[in-house]
């Protein structure tokens, strides 16, 4: 019974992800956001490390460069169309929860240590005319020094198995 409901709770998340579906998947760049020492922030990271292998051009992290860099270059180019953020959100929800959205209302918020808030993030990416999706995990614990939570490392594979193919 726990199988079936994973399944159709998957099977709305992909469907939220109807969002790609006709698009060039060479032209989706995906934005992944993090703080390894602070428990669940890692989220994106570590989907970012994943990511990274198959589509090394396609993937950003703010771990390896500054945001306002990548963002700029990024979202200023017509080489991408969509752009997917990866990122631990605090939206009230059950640890590991996924958030899959083209919408960022005031009360999801991140909780990532980056310097530019997500809604402002969010509000460049629009005025560019650039296809957005939020992919977000609820957080259990930011604290610091502290490994990531058995339902972020099942949210990451979740998310994982979600984008292959885009």
């Amino acid at each position: 019974m726990r199988e079936r409901k994973l399944s159709s709770s998957l099977a709305n998340k992909r469907s939220k992800l109807s969002f790609f579906k006709n698009k060039d998947t060479n032209r989706i760049a995906f934005f992944c956001f993090g703080n390894r020492d602070r428990a669940d922030d890692a989220f994106g990271l570590l989907i970012a490390d994943e990511l990274v292998k198959v589509a090394p051009q396609r993937v950003f992290s703010e771990e390896i460069e500054d945001i306002s860099t990548f963002l700029v270059n990024s979202v200023d180019t017509d080489k991408y169309d969509s752009i997917v953020i990866i990122d631990a959100v605090d939206y009230g929800a059950q640890p590991g929860s996924l958030l899959i959205t083209s919408d960022i209302s005031n009360h999801i918020r991140s909780i990532s240590s980056h310097a530019i808030p997500l809604q402002q993030i969010y509000d460049y990416i629009k005025l560019k005319n650039k296809d957005f999706l939020l992919i977000g995990a609820q957080a259990k614990s930011v604290e610091f020094m502290k490994d990531p939570s058995p339902e972020i490392l099942k949210a990451v594979y979740e998310v994982l198995d979600l984008v292959k193919g885009i």
